[in-house]
């Protein structure tokens, strides 16, 4: 294959047309419209065999953001949206998903970086240090 065409099958928009082209019948299994995501590690130490399931709620805007999240062992996420990309953070993939598919996210209602990715302690809520 000459350099050319593989950098325009390399290129995430090239594969989003591509999928969203595929009738619904060749993604038998792969629902993501249902529920929470699910992504399951696994890990075999010193003759133990260890599993952990993590469960993820995305939204974007208010709205659900159903797409497969998987995770490395050291903690790094994908996304099949854009399957030759790793991510530090699902957070970070998920900008990617906006950055890369904008026409699927209708334009929102915070102006560009209110939150600058902070506005919610991150997930940890904030405690008095006085403990009263």
């Amino acid at each position: 294959m000459d350099p050319e065409e593989m950098a325009k099958l390399a290129d995430p928009n090239f594969l989003g047309d591509y999928l969203a082209e595929l009738p619904q019948a060749q993604h038998a299994g792969h629902t993501h419209d249902q529920g929470p995501i699910e992504s399951t590690r696994e890990d075999s130490y010193r003759g133990h065999r260890i599993a952990i399931k993590t469960t993820y709620e995305i939204t974007v805007d208010g709205r659900p953001l159903y797409v497969h999240v998987g995770l490395s062992n050291d903690g790094s996420a994908h996304s099949h949206g854009l399957p030759t990309y790793r991510f530090v953070s699902v957070v970070d993939m998920v900008r990617a998903l906006i950055d890369n598919f904008p026409d699927d996210f209708p334009a929102g209602d915070l102006p560009d970086d209110e939150h600058d990715g902070h506005g919610d302690h991150g997930g940890h809520e904030m405690h008095d240090a006085g403990g009263g």
